[in-house]
């Protein structure tokens, strides 16, 4: 992936004091340089570079990578996952919920694929960010479950499984084609449970009900 330019969290910030301008400055960058070089190796040089900022300025917010990596990956996590959670709200049908939250983040990805690919690296290294990962996929998870329609245990190893999927999707189709957020769906329910059968037709359902377009409005019960 190319290293291009973000402003999600400069925009966030746009007004405020310049303290919050220059973290946010380093916050967008990073989003671009951990998704062009990984995290291991980007240098906090190829960071301050990015943001045209000095290399020490760095060392007045963070102490290393690893700091930095948490608030961004954070930072990511409350973006995406507040964009989905507005858009089901009035969705109760635990595997439509399930469907839709993986399908609008896959699409979300098509359109920002380097907030997804830092999102996902930065859960897989920060341990804390795991345990929010699981947090967040409980509720759903659990609807489903007393519903009636999922049958697993809610935990950690769970979560990896249905984020690994996620990752395989973007690794293996960038663009991320209907296709491969049909597919990526489908394997997400098969691996809660449902018969790969059901799976597709929970899947076509959402795609018809829902996600016809990347530009909607969810207004239906689930």
């Amino acid at each position: 992936m190319s290293s291009t330019n973000h402003h999600l969290f400069r925009e966030q910030t746009s007004g405020r004091k310049k303290r919050e301008r220059t973290r946010s400055a380093l916050l967008d960058s990073a989003i671009s340089v951990f998704a062009s070089k990984g995290f291991e190796a980007a240098r906090i040089t190829d960071i301050t570079n990015h943001a045209e900022l000095a290399n020490g300025t760095f060392y007045n917010y963070y102490k290393d990578k690893d700091e930095l990596l948490r608030d961004v990956t954070a930072g990511l996590a409350v973006e995406l996952t507040g964009r989905i959670n507005d858009e089901m709200e009035n969705l109760a049908h635990g595997p439509t919920r399930v469907t839709f939250a993986t399908a609008r983040l896959l699409q979300i990805a098509r359109r920002e694929p380097e907030w997804l690919s830092v999102y996902l690296e930065g859960v897989f290294i920060v341990t804390e960010l795991q345990a929010a990962a699981v947090q967040y996929l409980r509720q759903d998870l659990e609807i489903g479950i007393e519903q009636g329609h999922f049958d697993t245990e809610v935990n950690l190893l769970l979560v990896n499984q249905i984020l690994s999927l996620i990752r395989a999707a973007l690794l293996l189709d960038p663009a991320m084609s209907d296709h491969t957020i049909i597919q990526t769906c489908e394997a997400v329910l098969r691996l809660l449970g449902l018969p790969p059968r059901k799976a597709a037709k929970q899947v076509a359902s959402v795609f018809e009900r829902f996600l016809s377009s990347d530009e909607h409005t969810t207004d239906a019960q689930g």
